[in-house]
């Protein structure tokens, strides 16, 4: 008896449409990082999406602080108290 290994995914066709080709890369740069990090595709993705969570907020409170309304509220108010 013999059995026949089946590829896991379908052959491409041909691309026709940048779209298509920019689709197909994202896809195997996505699935070569989660096989380097040894780690499932949604996994890797959803990680990703933290992190991408975390970044943003932290990016936002930093932007909070050096707004130059704020800074010019700070120093104001520094000026008053001395």
């Amino acid at each position: 008896m013999t059995t026949h290994d089946r590829p896991t995914s379908r052959p491409t066709a041909a691309i026709s449409r940048p779209a298509d080709a920019f689709n197909w890369a994202l896809r195997l740069a996505t699935r070569m990082t989660a096989r380097s990090l040894n780690m499932p595709e949604p996994l890797l993705h959803h990680t990703g999406a933290f992190v991408f969570a975390h970044v943003a907020a932290a990016e936002r409170r930093a932007v909070k602080t050096l707004c130059p309304f704020t800074l010019l509220r700070q120093a104001l108010a520094r000026r008053r108290k001395s």
